[in-house]
């Protein structure tokens, strides 16, 4: 059996940032990330005539689904300034995820949630959802 092609075998070195007139900000302390899971609708076809009674299906509109993050929160600054900011806006701005193997998923999308956690015996979190529009674009490393 083949040894795996794996570049890396954990997330960590992973970032999320802001790119603006293509300068690519990274957020400061993010502690998690999901990026966007991507999906297509199903359309159903069916019809009187579909064979064995079975039903028919194409495929729909594609979705570029939503990117999810947690960082460690200084309130009012850092990151969590920037998605307040953002959020605020109501616009549809760039955004990029660096993977450890250099390679970049770029994509535009809006916050659809900013929130905070402050427990009492445990360190401050911020957590944002992003809604991609359109389709992300997967670079792979040079």
């Amino acid at each position: 059996m083949a040894a795996t092609n794996a570049a890396t075998d954990i997330g960590f070195a992973t970032t999320f940032g802001k790119v603006v007139a293509s300068v690519y900000t990274e957020f400061a302390e993010v502690t998690e990330l999901s990026p966007p899971e991507l999906s297509r609708d199903s359309v159903d076809f069916t019809h009187h005539g579909s064979p064995d009674g079975y039903r028919e299906f194409k495929p729909g509109l594609s979705d570029g689904g939503e990117a999810t993050l947690s960082y460690n929160l200084v309130p009012g600054l850092l990151d969590d300034a920037v998605i307040a900011a953002h959020l605020a806006t109501k616009t549809v701005d760039e955004w990029r995820i660096v993977f450890p193997n250099g390679a970049k998923l770029d994509f535009k999308g809006f916050a659809t949630a900013h929130a905070h956690a402050t427990p009492m015996e445990d360190k401050m979190t911020g957590s944002a959802t992003f809604k991609v529009s359109g389709k992300p674009v997967l670079t792979p490393a040079a």
